[in-house]
């Protein structure tokens, strides 16, 4: 028999699950818990479900009547994870919850709690562990083939698209909802060097503000009514050329009103930069800025080794390898399977699967990975706020103290 899932949340990031899963004889979907019943309609019909299914407005309702369920997959609005991790953990249940962990450090650490109390499973969304071209990095650094990591450069520029839905989404644009533009955007960004550095972070510093959707008293409040609208690329968004299905999907989703970029209400912040010290004496620098378009948008890295370097960006889908003792450059080809995420998508949401079919099985992107990039996200936004260096103190539990 197949085994049978839940989706709690059915907006954008819930159809690349659903996807994956139509592809497969060993899972199906039977419920989907989401208050808006036009997601749960849009979700369905663009992944193709063909099998019946249940559906729920509230997901404790779910939970009471699909007493049959092997697991479940969680992709609501960040500030509602906490709830809907811990019940479903509460039940016994090994779930996929897409990142971040949550928008709180306290949060994150009740979810851990609850995980560590019911010996549960959780596979955090860290898609990009699951690209080729990521996987490919980590394979080359941990065969030693530039010798030890001294540096680390990384950068997420979002393009127009993507710069749309963090800046209109009717909650990833506040910050007590989303917990923030580097949480939201880029906590995965920063497991993966957590990941490739194999080593915690010891300390940060970060600098950050809003320069680019910025109040403009010269535009109106509705893009229906501005002079603009031929050159404004956000009249409009569409998909660019550095963004992939999983991103475009997001759209299929968002209620965008026709308020002005600029002039829609927010708080999160378009422009961030962090510089992180690790236990190894790494060193890393990231950069998130939105509204990037062009050539090397998307995402960048770059690693610079005790015997080499490796750097490359994920549009491209290749990994430049440079050897300083046979000066010798190779080029790897890391074309994903079309899937969102440069082919990472499918290949995470699969991860489930091996979790219902060992019981024993412990991804490496779990709730704790999760709440250290998201705790590094924490201390980035403090940073920023009082203006100096977050040192990290980690308790005998794993938990970090930022000071």
């Amino acid at each position: 028999m197949p085994y049978k899932i839940a989706l709690i949340g059915t907006g954008g990031r819930s159809l690349s699950y659903a996807a994956a899963y139509q592809k497969r004889d060993d899972i199906t979907i039977t419920a989907l818990a989401d208050p808006d019943a036009s997601h749960r309609h849009t979700m369905a019909e663009r992944a193709g479900l063909t099998d019946e299914y249940d559906e729920y407005d509230d997901w404790r309702d779910m939970l009471r009547e699909q007493t049959d369920l092997d697991g479940a997959v969680i992709c609501s609005p960040n500030h509602l994870h906490a709830e809907h991790a811990i019940g479903c953990l509460e039940r016994g249940l090994p779930i996929a919850l897409e990142k971040p962990l949550a928008p709180t450090k306290t949060d994150c650490e009740n979810i851990i709690d609850a995980e560590r109390s019911n010996d549960g499973r959780t596979l955090i969304g860290f898609v990009l562990r699951s690209a080729p071209f990521y996987t490919k990095i980590q394979e080359l650094i941990t065969r030693g083939l530039i010798g030890r990591i001294v540096s680390i450069q990384a950068d997420e520029l979002p393009g127009v698209g993507v710069s749309s839905v963090m800046n209109r989404s009717p909650w990833r644009r506040y910050r007590d909802k989303s917990g923030g533009s580097m949480l939201e955007k880029s906590c995965h960004d920063l497991d993966l060097l957590n990941w490739i550095m194999d080593c915690r972070p010891i300390a940060l510093n970060s600098y950050g503000n809003r320069q680019i959707f910025v109040t403009d008293p010269e535009l109106p409040e509705h893009c229906g009514e501005c002079h603009l609208q031929t050159a404004c690329p956000y009249y409009n968004p569409t998909r660019s050329e550095h963004e992939d299905e999983g991103e475009e999907a997001l759209h299929q989703f968002i209620r965008e009103d026709d308020r002005c970029i600029y002039n829609i209400d927010k708080d999160v912040l378009d422009v961030q930069t962090l510089n992180i010290e690790y236990e190894s004496g790494a060193l890393a620098s990231f950069v998130l800025n939105f509204h990037a378009m062009g050539p090397r948008a998307g995402r960048n890295f770059h690693a610079v080794g005790t015997q080499g370097r490796i750097w490359g960006n994920l549009h491209d889908a290749k990994v430049h390898l440079y050897r300083n003792g046979p000066d010798k450059e190779e080029v790897f080809d890391c074309s994903g399977d079309g899937t969102g995420h440069g082919g990472g998508d499918q290949r995470h949401a699969y991860e489930l699967i091996t979790m219902m079919n060992d019981p024993s099985y412990r991804p490496r992107q779990n709730a704790y990975a999760g709440y250290l990039s998201a705790a590094m996200c924490f201390a980035a936004d403090i940073s920023v706020e009082e203006k100096r260096r977050i040192d990290f103190r980690f308790g005998e539990d794993g938990f970090v103290e930022l000071v």
